[in-house]
């Protein structure tokens, strides 16, 4: 396809325009990936593929369906245009799923570095040896280290575009590049203690080398061995950088405005009420530079803007699409996903908790016993009531140190006494994900174990 994606989208629109609709929205999406997976040092899948699709919405008066195809050509999306519009009226009017009104579109977009043009000339060889490096300095770091879940490379490069009939047209490039490894020690009574580590970047040159984020992973494995369970308490918990993200993420879900119009959240009477403690600020920034999930607009055309959400404990302000916006009587507020066709939820760009200054080991300094979370599995959260119980797994803190690892032991508090309870938030603030927060110290939980 020669046509630039944002170009294809502005004539799609106009032909769907011509074609019977009262309004219409398209996305073009183009790219290259690349997935390589080794084990062993034996290339186990190499998958790579230009993936295009686009999606076409179409309104006539309220009612609005949409469609979507991987073959662009000009006589398919005619067809697809025809398909969409013989859809239309057999689905309900809602008014509250118009288009962004005019006024709220962007009109500039920040140029926010989120292109790698050298990934496009990186070898496959190149990719594979990352992998290669990465999985043989995890099982030369230790030799309890006993076998490889594997190790992957994958990167994108990607094009998106969104065009409506307000004559809105815009695309923008952005790419990733990644490499992970997973690797296996062997506990007693014949246990298997998993452990992984990565790196992932806009850019090559940002990615950690493949060497440290083998050893890492072997760190992170090793460190697990003669892990158990400890005796059922209510006692301080700090969450390392990667569990309170966990947890951060989960309470974003409970911020947006979907949630909110269906009464599907504990926060949903809570605004401009405190809802954490004072050290605790959640702030969303789409506009740093090479962010994981930074982007020149949202996934409806609206412009790019920082939001604080949570300010010093105090609830400010929901995640607000079109949609949800009308249905609350506010203002969108830019955060509107981009799916590939059909109607938008609501995401986060680079949702982030304010740092503090105290370092981890101060957090766990001050603690007589106590639990260090590092990971948490299943799902126990209720985001109505905000009752939360997970499993968990991590290390004991006795008198300000770690002593020992522990699993088998499940957390639970409710969710607006957790985040009350935060009285410290380290600086480690991870900036290599789209939901990040430093660790953070919950005065007391209940721990149940043995």
């Amino acid at each position: 396809m020669s046509i630039a994606p944002a170009e294809l989208a502005r004539q799609v629109v106009e032909q769907a325009q011509n074609a019977g609709a009262t309004a219409s929205e398209v996305r073009v999406r183009r790219g290259v990936e690349t997935d390589v997976t080794v084990r062993n040092g034996q290339v186990d899948q190499l998958q790579q593929a230009g993936p295009a699709s686009i999606g076409i919405r179409l309104w006539v008066g309220d009612r609005s369906a949409s469609t979507y195809s991987t073959d662009l050509r000009p006589e398919s999306i005619a067809t697809l245009i025809a398909q969409t519009l013989q859809l239309v009226p057999l689905t309900d009017p809602v008014a509250e799923l118009a288009l962004p009104d005019p006024q709220w579109l962007a009109t500039s977009f920040p140029e926010l570095d989120l292109f790698d043009e050298s990934l496009g000339s990186l070898s496959t060889d190149h990719k594979i040896d990352q992998a290669i490096a990465a999985e043989q300095a995890a099982l030369a770091a230790d030799p309890r280290i006993s076998n490889s879940a594997g190790a992957s490379w994958g990167d994108v490069t990607m094009e998106h575009a969104l065009a409506n009939s307000h004559g809105f047209a815009h695309g923008y490039r952005e790419s990733f590049a990644s490499l992970s490894v997973q690797v296996i020690a062997d506990d007693a009574d014949w246990k298997k203690r998993n452990g992984s580590w990565y790196t992932f970047a806009r850019y090559i040159a940002d990615l950690r080398d493949a060497a440290d984020v083998g050893r890492e992973a072997a760190e992170r494995t090793v460190a697990q061995l003669g892990s158990a369970p400890i005796a059922t308490r209510e006692l301080p918990v700090v969450f390392s950088n990667q569990a309170a993200s966990a947890l951060v993420g989960t309470l974003f879900g409970c911020m947006t405005g979907r949630a909110v119009e269906r009464g599907a959240t504990y926060l949903a009477q809570r605004m401009n009420t405190p809802v954490a403690s004072a050290c605790f600020t959640l702030i969303d920034d789409p506009t740093i530079l090479r962010g994981p999930g930074s982007r020149p607009r949202d996934g409806e055309g609206l412009p790019a803007q920082r939001t604080v959400f949570v300010q010093d404990g105090e609830l400010r302000s929901w995640a607000l699409n079109c949609y949800s916006a009308r249905k609350l009587g506010l203002t969108p507020t830019g955060h509107a996903s981009s799916p590939a066709s059909g109607t938008t939820g609501e995401t986060v760009s680079n949702l982030r908790v304010v740092p503090g200054t105290a370092s981890v080991q101060q957090l766990i300094a001050d603690i007589e016993y106590g639990f260090f979370c590092d990971g948490m599995m299943g799902f126990g959260f209720n985001a109505v009531t905000g009752d939360f119980s997970r499993g968990a797994h991590g290390f004991l803190i006795e008198n300000g140190v770690i002593t020992r690892p522990v699993s088998e032991v499940t957390l639970s508090a409710n969710f607006l006494d957790l985040f009350t309870r935060i009285d410290a938030v380290a600086s480690d603030l991870p900036t290599d994900r789209r939901v990040a927060s430093p660790a953070f110290r919950v005065s007391r939980m209940t721990l149940a174990g043995s």
